[in-house]
């Protein structure tokens, strides 16, 4: 069955995976749909008949309800970020440190700069400098 599975990539999310399955009894049937986090609440999957469908392709209903997720995930993230800025103010600081010192290797740089000790009075120190200008 694996190999009757066409996937591509739909642009939703990083982590969704479209999919159609043709079924191997009925060529003319085939079932597709979409399987992401983003879009857990899409119906799925939907059967269409080959001939008439674009393979990979949501529905309109569908297309509606991911967008509607997606603005939804959006606000919630917005909020959240505005409830913690000091979520914005270390990643500032983390992309300053990166363009500073331009890292051979930028996971373990990363990996080093988000488990110092030191993280907090870093990030407020740095902040502080930004701000007086």
């Amino acid at each position: 069955a694996r190999d009757n599975i066409v996937h591509s990539l739909h642009g939703c999310c990083y982590n969704c995976c479209c999919y159609t399955l043709r079924v191997p009894s009925d060529p003319k049937t085939v079932w597709s749909g979409q399987r992401c986090e983003m879009a857990s609440s899409i119906d799925q999957p939907e059967a269409v008949d080959a001939d008439e469908s674009l393979f990979g392709e949501l529905t309109k209903k569908q297309q509606d309800q991911l967008d509607g997720t997606k603005i939804k995930i959006n606000m919630e993230n917005e909020k959240y970020l505005l409830a913690h800025p000091e979520v914005r103010d270390m990643i500032g600081v983390f992309v300053h440190q990166v363009l500073e010192y331009k890292p051979d290797n930028i996971l373990s740089f990363a990996g080093d700069f988000f488990t110092r000790d030191d993280l907090y009075a870093c990030v407020k120190k740095k902040t502080e400098e930004v701000t007086r200008g």
